[in-house]
């Protein structure tokens, strides 16, 4: 019994020697408790007003300042005096070698927001240095990637059938220029170093080009297999008279930046289906091919965009004897020797205007793809699956949903944190 009484005394001892640490303990533990929630509150503060600059940047540096310190403030709101908030805006561009220097992929723009917050301690003392206020710093940088310079072929489908009557009395074809004229407006809104281009190349049995003082009709499949077409994909095509003059009705639009010049032709009212042509889609697609690989000062971004609103027809042509030879599912037999291949692996190695000397894959050219099937489920097994990709094919109900996928394969990325 003397023991345990003996026990007990001892660990009242202990406990009363040991009293004022746990006390010191417990304090120190409050203010690292109240410090670490000021610090995580202050950068989600300073995380949400990065973002919202970076959305909606203001027109001058003080703005940007004063609206970053007014979002800040509503998440902050024990703090003793006013939060110091600074904000920085770095822009990396081609031109100044930042993007090939940055590795990233594409010109892009950081908003650094920083904040600094005065806060009133729980529980000082002075003599364990528990200060009676407290600051914690937070900062966010948050990363927007700006819209790159695109050289963007749209490839048209110019058979008879787009004539049809789509939705509010508009025929196919209509809806399709609506729309690329609404793209093209958008790409010269872009704020890009250097203009964004644009290529029209229509097709139906031949491909139509203007020629001295007349257009031309030529044929990129005028050849005895498909092999041997893919294989003189990117040789001049051979010029044909065909007996209808109704099919010189458009001409391709070479690539450009003068946007106006490029509607006014576009959006011309002959500019327009003949009343009887075929779909031969590969026509546009090594006329687009030829044209891209002839380019020069090319942009970083490579887009070929098919619009078709339905099948091929089967690939037919007379022989020199005048037998006429039929091909079914050419576009596959294309498609599987190589066409979309050899397109994409030739354009990818050209240099683009900001690659530099010795280039990192970030730095090379891309090459992007996609078919809108208009009015038109797109048959990913006709061809188009492997040559564009199955994720690329799309179809369109109405001429707002073309204009969503063409937006699409463009691909105008949004802001992002930095990691």
């Amino acid at each position: 019994m003397k023991s345990i009484k003996k026990q007990q005394g001892v660990a009242g001892i202990i406990y009363i020697m040991m009293f004022p640490a746990m006390m010191m303990i417990l304090a120190f533990t409050m203010q690292l408790s109240q410090q670490f929630l000021a610090h995580a509150r202050l950068s989600e503060a300073s995380e949400v007003a990065s973002l919202a600059l970076i959305a909606s940047p203001k027109e001058d540096d003080e703005n940007n300042v004063s609206y970053a310190r007014k979002l800040v403030d509503r998440y902050v709101v024990d703090n003793i005096d006013d939060i110091k908030v600074t904000v920085k805006n770095k822009r990396c561009e081609y031109k100044d070698g930042c993007v090939q220097s940055s590795g990233e992929a594409a010109p892009f723009t950081d908003f650094t927001v920083a904040a600094t917050a005065k806060h009133k301690s729980w529980i000082s003392y002075e003599n364990i240095s528990l200060k009676p206020e407290f600051t914690v710093n937070g900062s966010s940088v948050t990363r927007k990637f700006l819209p790159q310079p695109v050289d963007v072929y749209f490839i048209v489908d110019m058979s008879a059938s787009m004539r049809a009557t789509w939705q509010n009395g508009k025929s196919q074809i209509d809806e399709v220029k609506n729309v690329i004229t609404r793209v093209v407006n958008d790409l010269k809104d872009f704020d890009t170093e250097v203009k964004s281009r644009v290529a029209l190349l229509g097709y139906h049995n031949f491909n139509i080009k203007q020629g001295g003082r007349s257009l031309e009709a030529y044929d990129y499949a005028l050849y005895n297999t498909p092999q041997q077409t893919v294989s003189n994909m990117f040789f001049p095509p051979k010029r044909v008279n065909p007996g209808d003059s109704a099919l010189f009705s458009h001409r391709d639009i070479d690539l450009t930046q003068n946007y106006s010049s490029f509607l006014q032709i576009m959006n011309d009212r002959n500019f327009y289906p003949p009343r009887s042509a075929c779909t031969e889609s590969w026509q546009g697609i090594i006329a687009a091919a030829q044209a891209a690989d002839k380019a020069t000062d090319i942009n970083p971004e490579q887009v070929f965009i098919i619009l078709s609103d339905g099948a091929d027809c089967p690939w037919q042509r007379q022989d020199r004897w005048g037998r006429l030879r039929t091909t079914e599912y050419y576009l596959k037999k294309l498609v599987d020797g190589g066409l979309c291949k050899n397109l994409k692996q030739r354009i990818r190695q050209k240099p683009n205007r900001f690659q530099s000397s010795t280039p990192t894959e970030n730095e090379k050219t891309k090459v992007t793809m996609g078919v809108i099937g208009v009015n038109y489920q797109v048959n990913p097994n006709d061809g188009f699956g492997d040559c564009v990709g199955r994720e690329n094919i799309y179809h369109a109900t109405q001429g707002e949903d073309v204009y969503k996928y063409i937006l699409n394969l463009i691909n105008e990325e949004t802001g992002r944190l930095k990691d």
